[in-house]
């Protein structure tokens, strides 16, 4: 049995030399991860720093976003960043292995000679282009239409994610090996190098349709409607909110509830969420004496405002399961002092960074 393993083909290791390597693998190799395609076709320091940079970038981009001190502005243009390298990068590989293979009469883009590699790269732009490219028009529209319907059937039925991966990956695989084979003498060659593209495909795909999903059940996006926060937070700004099924509130934190029925009683035109900062938790004892906050009869060291307002407010004791919560812009907030205790079970998470305006974007936590 003829085995040719992965590692060989991206080292180069193997009994072919560069004059045999192809452009088209090496882009597909690049689509992948930059830096792939050019460990493919021997350039091992250039391919390590095309993959550390796009690495970094990444984890750069992932930071500036999603962390409470990270700037969004940053983020974005190093998304940016990762964008252009990655496109870049596909053609730096292609140009690195045709230089290499020293062909004048190797077309860059396979016309008159076809190539199955361009083919699959062309399925895992669009699957059904591979088979159009090798003239298998009727297979090709087929996939074509497939492809189309199923990214519809993805917006409808969530339990569908695997669908559009897994098109894609038989268009990819079924793209291949349906080549005319006057174009492909070496069909056989690269079946476990294309058995891990096709899995990659399909596994990378699944989880990009994924994460929407994922990232939707752990972050909430939440635009503030009034001036109850303010200064903390103006009317306008949108924030993260990090849900968690293990958040125990902390005292300062400011947190995102669901409406509890008293408050709806209260106001019955009041909206399906809440923002208010935690002051006291179950079993402490809170008041208010000229606008300053006592907890267990001692001065809270802490407003967290600018804007405590001069109101009192009797001692009442927090009951176990419960919040005694507070808007930083006190005089205008509807909060405990109004409509009771905050259950726990109401929580949505906690705001941990406002990231819209840009010229608003600040870490929400103490």
């Amino acid at each position: 049995m003829n085995r040719l393993s992965t590692s060989a083909l991206l080292s180069g290791r193997q009994e072919a030399t560069s004059i045999d390597k192809d452009p088209w693998l090496a882009v597909n190799l690049s689509m992948f991860f930059p830096g792939l395609g050019q460990w493919y076709g021997g350039k091992r320091i250039q391919g390590s720093i095309w993959a550390l940079a796009q690495l970094s970038l990444i984890i750069f981009t992932l930071w500036s976003i999603f962390s409470p001190r990270g700037q969004i502005i940053a983020g974005l243009w190093s998304l940016l960043a990762i964008i252009v390298l990655y496109i870049v990068n596909i053609f730096h590989a292609h140009r690195a292995v045709y230089l290499a293979r020293g062909d004048r009469n190797l077309e860059k883009i396979p016309r008159k000679r076809k190539n199955p590699w361009f083919a699959v790269f062309a399925s895992r732009v669009l699957p059904g282009l591979g088979h159009l490219y090798g003239d298998r028009v009727i297979v090709g529209m087929i996939f074509l239409a497939v492809s189309m319907i199923s990214l519809r059937l993805d917006d409808f039925f969530a339990s569908l994610i695997f669908l559009t991966p897994a098109i894609g990956s038989i268009a990819t695989y079924h793209a291949y090996h349906s080549f005319p084979r006057e174009f492909h003498p070496h069909r056989n060659t690269y079946r476990s190098l294309l058995a891990l593209m096709v899995a990659v495909t399909f596994g990378f795909g699944t989880l990009c349709n994924y994460f929407p999903d994922w990232l939707s059940r752990n972050l909430e996006l939440f635009e503030i409607p009034s001036e109850s926060m303010f200064p903390t937070l103006k009317i306008g700004d949108r924030v993260f909110v990090s849900e968690s099924s293990g958040y125990y509130p902390q005292r300062g934190d400011i947190v995102v509830f669901h409406t509890p029925e008293k408050l709806k009683k209260l106001a019955p035109d009041a909206g399906e969420f809440f923002i208010k900062r935690v002051i006291a938790l179950g079993g402490e004892r809170v008041s208010l004496r000229q606008g300053k906050i006592y907890l267990n009869d001692r001065p809270l060291e802490k407003d967290y405002t600018p804007m405590p307002g001069q109101a009192d407010f009797p001692p009442v004791v927090v009951p176990p399961g419960y919040l005694f919560v507070l808007g930083d812009n006190r005089s205008q907030s509807f909060d405990s002092r109004s409509w009771g205790f905050l259950p726990e079970d109401h929580l949505v998470g906690r705001a941990f960074k406002i990231y819209w305006p840009l010229d608003r974007v600040r870490s929400l936590l103490e």
